[in-house]
C-alpha cells in the first residue's frame, strides 16, 4: 500500500478498476482509506434502518468500530424525540427529488449530539420508494447551543423592553393624574409606546434580524382596529418582504401617527370613509415603496404649521431611516408616499 519510506502510496500501486480479483479487493481498500481520512461522518444504511457502512469519524463519534456498528439498527442512535421527524423527512425521498438535509440529534457516549446531515436516496423499489440511502453530516452541537442562548438573550431583552415601556406608561398615569392636564394627550402618548412594543415584539420573533412587512403595517395600524366601525374600511395589500431590524420601529411608528390622524381629522373621522394601503419593491434600486391614501373622508385643508405627528414622519423617514417621503394634502384625501431601502445603512 505505501511505499518504502512511508511517505503515502506508492504510485505503481494505486487503484486500477478493474483487473481480476486482487485488484478490485486493492481497490476497495484504498477507497475505505479514503472514506476514513474525511473527517465528515459517513453511514450507508437500507430503508428499514440497517447499517450498511460507516466510516471511522461516523463510528468514533458514537463510542464505537466500523465493524461494531455494520448491521446494527441507525434508528437506535437517533435521540427518540427526533425520529419520527427525520423518518417523516427520509420519507419525501423521491427520484425526481433525491436529496434532503436534516438536522437531528444523535446519541453518543457524550451526550446527544446535534448533526447536519445531507441525505441521498441511492436506490429505489419499482414503486418509487428509496432502498438505500447515504448520510454525510457534521457536528453542529456548539453551533446550535449558540442560537439557544441567543433566542434566550432576545427574549429576555424584549421581556425588559416591554416591562420598561410598562413602566412609562403607569409613570405617565401617575405624573399628570389629578393636575389638570388633559387625559387627550396622555391616552395618546400610551398608544405610541403600545405601537412600540409591538415592534419590538415583531422584531423578537424574527430573532431581531427583521420582520415581514406585512406584519410591520398592521402593527402600525392595529389602532384602527379597535373601533370595528373603521376596520372594515382598511386595505392592506403587497408584495412579502423583510424590513431591516433598524428601520422596524420607526416604520411602525409614522405608521401609527399616519392611522391617529386619519382616525381624528383624516378619512376614518367619518363613517363612509377609507384608507388604502399599498407598497411595491423598487428592485433597481432595492427599496420598498409604500403609499398610504385616503378617501371618503372630509375636504382636505393643507397644514398651516407642522404638527407633532408631520414633524416625525417627515424626520422618521429621512433621519433616522434614510428613506425619502411626499404628502399629497388632495382635497379628495391624503396621500402619504414613503421609500425606505431594504439594506441596513452601512455608517
Amino acid at each position: 500500500m505505501c511505499n518504502d519510506i512511508g511517505t503515502g502510496p506508492n504510485p505503481a500501486t494505486l487503484p486500477v478498476w478493474g483487473g481480476g480479483h486482487d485488484a478490485v479487493m486493492h481497490n476497495a481498500a484504498v477507497l475505505r482509506e479514503i472514506l476514513d481520512a474525511q473527517r465528515e461522518m459517513i453511514c450507508r444504511f437500507s430503508a428499514d434502518g440497517k447499517i450498511l457502512y460507516v466510516n471511522r469519524a461516523y463510528a468514533e463519534t458514537l463510542g464505537r468500530t466500523p465493524d461494531d456498528l455494520a448491521g446494527q439498527n441507525l434508528w437506535d442512535f437517533v435521540v427518540r424525540d427526533d425520529r419520527d421527524g427525520v423518518g417523516a423527512q427520509m420519507a419525501l425521498l423521491t427520484p425526481e427529488r433525491a436529496e434532503v438535509t436534516i438536522e437531528n440529534r444523535i446519541d453518543t457516549p457524550a451526550g446527544p449530539r446535534w448533526t447536519l446531515w445531507h441525505n441521498r436516496a441511492l436506490d429505489f423499489d419499482g414503486a418509487g420508494r428509496w432502498t438505500i440511502a447515504q448520510s454525510t453530516g457534521i457536528d453542529i452541537t456548539e453551533r446550535r447551543l449558540l442560537e439557544e442562548r441567543t433566542l434566550l438573550l432576545i427574549e429576555e431583552l424584549n421581556h425588559r423592553v416591554k416591562n420598561t415601556l410598562m413602566v412609562v406608561q403607569a409613570m405617565a398615569y401617575q405624573t399628570f393624574r389629578g393636575t389638570g392636564v388633559p387625559a387627550e394627550p396622555v391616552a395618546k402618548f400610551n398608544e405610541r409606546l403600545t405601537a412600540m412594543a409591538a415592534a419590538h415584539t415583531a422584531l423578537s420573533r424574527g430573532a431581531w434580524a427583521g420582520a415581514p412587512v406585512e406584519e410591520l403595517v398592521r402593527n402600525g395600524t392595529a389602532i384602527l382596529e379597535r373601533g370595528s366601525e373603521a376596520a372594515p374600511s382598511v386595505s392592506i395589500a403587497g408584495p412579502h418582504a423583510m424590513m431591516p431590524a433598524g428601520l422596524t420601529v420607526s416604520f411602525v411608528m409614522v405608521l401609527h401617527e399616519l392611522a391617529t390622524n386619519a382616525m381624528k381629522y383624516g378619512s376614518l373621522s367619518v363613517p363612509d370613509g377609507r384608507v388604502d394601503i399599498s407598497w411595491s419593491i423598487d428592485e433597481a434600486r432595492n427599496w420598498i415603496v409604500l403609499e398610504w391614501r385616503e378617501s371618503g373622508g372630509p375636504a382636505v385643508v393643507p397644514p398651516t404649521r407642522k404638527g407633532f405627528g408631520s414633524r416625525l414622519i417627515s424626520d422618521a423617514v429621512s433621519r433616522q431611516m434614510r428613506g425619502e417621503s411626499s404628502m399629497d394634502y388632495a382635497p379628495e384625501g391624503l396621500v402619504c408616499r414613503i421609500a425606505l431601502p431594504l439594506e441596513e445603512a452601512v455608517t
